[in-house]
C-alpha cells in the first residue's frame, strides 16, 4: 500500500472485497428467489423485512469500517500498540450491540405494522424476521470482523469468509423450505447458519494468533482518544444503512395503499438494485483502506491517483451495471413471479431505480474521500443524503404527484440531486482540500 501501483493495490484491496459482497448479495437476492416461489404474501413478507437487512450490516460497519479505517492509519503511522487497542475495543463494543438489538423482538409486531405489512403478510413477516433477528448476534460480529481483519491485510481470509457463508446458504435454502418443509422460517434458518459459519471463520483468525494485531479483552478501552476517530467514519457508514433502511420503508409505506402485489414488485427491484450496490460498495472499501493507510503515512500524492482511479472505475462499474439492469428487468423479475402484475410493476421499478444508478459510485468515492481527509461533518451529510435527507422528500412529493411511478422513480431524483450537490462542493472546497493536504505534509 505504501510503495507498490496504485492500480493494483486498488485492485488487490478491492476485488476480494467486491467479490465477498456479492456473494451476501447473492444469497439475499437467491433467498428471495425462492421465497417468491412460495408466493406473493410470502414475497411480500420478505420486502417488508428487507430494511432490517440493510439496517444490520450498518451496525457492523460502524464498529468494524470506523475501527479499520483508524486501524490502518495507525499501522500506517506505524503505532501497532494503538492498533490492537483500537481492535479489542471495537470488537468488545460489537459484541454488545448484536446482544442489545435483541429487544427489538419486544415490539416486533407493531414495527412490522408499521413498515407496511398487511394482514395478510404479517404473519409470515413475524415469522421470517424473528428469526433473522436472532441471526444478527452472529451477523453483526461477522460484519465487523470482516472489515478488522482486512485492516492489517487479510483481505482474502475476510473474502472467504463471505463466499463460504453464502455458498452454505444457498445450498441449504432450498432444502430447508421444501424437503424439510420449513417454508419461509427455512429460508431464515439458512441465513443464520450462514452467518454463524462466518464468524467460525474469521474469529480463529485471531484466537490461534495468526493475525499481525493481538485481539484481547486486556485491552478493552473506553477512551475518546480512538472512540471519536471510529466513530467519525464509522457513524456516516452507518448513517448510510441506517436512511437505506428508513427509506426502503417509507416506500413499502408509500406502496401499502396499491396493494400486497406492488410492495412485493418493490422488493423484487430492491434486492436486485441492492445486490449490484455492493460491487460498488465493495471496491470503495478496498479504496478507504489504501488512503487510510496513506493518510497516516503522509502520501498525499497516492491519495490523489487512487482517487482519480476510483472515480474512473467506480463510475464505468456503474453505467455497465445501470445499463444490465434495464435492459435484462424483464427476465429478472420474471424469475421471481409469474403474477403478470408484479412483473409489470418490477419492471417498472427495476427502471426507475437503475436509470441513474450509475451517479452512486461516483457517490460513494466522494464520501469515502471526504471522510478520510478530515472532512468528517461534509462526509456525514452526503452519506445521508441518497437515501435519507434528500430522499424522503423526494420520495413524499413525487408519491403524492405520480403515485407509483413517482415511488418508482424517487431514488433516480435522489441520485441527480445528491450527485449534483457533491460536486458542487468539491468544487468549492478545492482550494481549503489543497491547503489542508500540504499543511499535513509539512507538519
Amino acid at each position: 500500500m505504501e510503495s507498490g501501483k496504485v492500480s493494483k493495490a486498488l485492485v488487490y484491496l478491492g476485488l476480494p472485497t467486491i467479490v465477498g459482497l456479492l456473494m451476501t448479495g447473492f444469497y439475499n437476492f437467491i433467498d428471495s428467489f425462492f421465497v417468491a416461489q412460495l408466493g406473493t404474501a410470502q414475497m411480500g413478507a420478505i420486502s417488508i423485512a428487507y430494511p432490517l437487512v440493510t439496517l444490520i450490516p450498518g451496525i457492523g460497519l460502524l464498529f468494524g469500517n470506523g475501527g479499520a479505517a483508524y486501524i490502518s492509519e495507525l499501522l500506517g503511522a506505524g503505532e501497532k500498540k494503538k492498533a490492537e487497542v483500537v481492535l479489542s475495543s471495537t470488537f468488545f463494543y460489537c459484541m454488545l450491540a448484536s446482544v442489545g438489538f435483541q429487544a427489538v423482538l419486544l415490539f416486533l409486531k407493531p414495527l412490522l405494522r408499521a413498515m407496511g405489512a398487511s394482514p395478510a403478510v404479517l404473519p409470515y413477516a413475524m415469522e421470517y424476521t424473528g428469526i433473522l433477528i436472532f441471526g444478527f448476534l452472529f451477523q453483526i460480529p461477522s460484519i465487523c470482523l470482516m472489515n478488522l481483519v482486512r485492516a492489517e491485510g487479510a483481505v482474502s481470509l475476510s473474502t472467504a469468509s463471505q463466499i463460504i457463508g453464502s455458498v452454505v446458504n444457498v445450498i441449504l435454502d432450498p432444502i430447508f423450505i421444501w424437503p424439510l418443509g420449513m417454508g419461509i422460517a427455512g429460508s431464515a434458518w439458512t441465513d443464520v447458519i450462514g452467518q454463524f459459519i462466518s464468524v467460525a471463520i474469521l474469529l480463529p483468525y485471531y484466537l490461534r494468533h495468526k493475525s499481525y494485531l493481538n485481539l484481547s479483552i486486556k485491552n478493552v478501552r473506553f477512551e475518546s482518544w480512538f472512540v471519536k476517530p471510529i466513530f467519525k467514519v464509522g457513524i456516516p457508514i452507518f448513517a448510510i444503512n441506517l436512511f437505506q433502511s428508513l427509506s426502503l420503508s417509507a416506500a413499502n409505506i408509500a406502496a401499502a395503499p396499491f396493494g400486497d402485489k406492488t410492495i412485493a414488485a418493490l422488493g423484487i427491484a430492491n434486492r436486485v438494485v441492492g445486490m449490484t450496490t455492493f460491487a460498488i460498495t465493495g471496491f470503495s472499501r478496498g479504496y478507504q483502506t489504501f488512503i487510510s493507510y496513506n493518510y497516516g503515512a503522509r502520501h498525499f500524492d497516492r491519495i490523489h491517483e487512487a482517487t482519480r482511479k476510483a472515480y474512473l472505475w467506480s463510475i464505468t462499474g456503474g453505467v455497465i451495471l445501470s445499463v444490465l439492469q434495464i435492459v435484462f428487468a424483464q427476465p429478472i423479475v420474471g424469475a421471481f413471479s409469474r403474477d403478470p402484475e408484479v412483473i409489470r410493476q418490477g419492471v417498472r421499478a427495476m427502471w426507475g431505480a437503475s436509470v441513474f444508478f450509475w451517479t452512486y459510485g461516483f457517490q460513494a468515492m466522494a464520501i469515502v474521500y471526504l471522510l478520510c481527509i478530515k472532512f468528517s461533518k461534509s462526509g456525514f451529510i452526503f452519506s445521508i443524503s441518497r437515501q435519507g435527507i434528500i430522499y424522503l422528500p423526494v420520495l413524499i412529493l413525487l408519491a403524492w404527484a405520480a403515485g407509483k411511478t413517482g415511488i418508482y422513480y424517487a431514488q433516480a431524483a435522489a441520485d441527480v440531486v445528491t450527485t449534483v450537490l457533491i460536486l458542487s462542493f468539491l468544487a468549492g472546497t478545492k482550494k481549503k482540500r489543497t491547503a489542508l493536504l500540504q499543511a499535513q505534509t509539512a507538519g
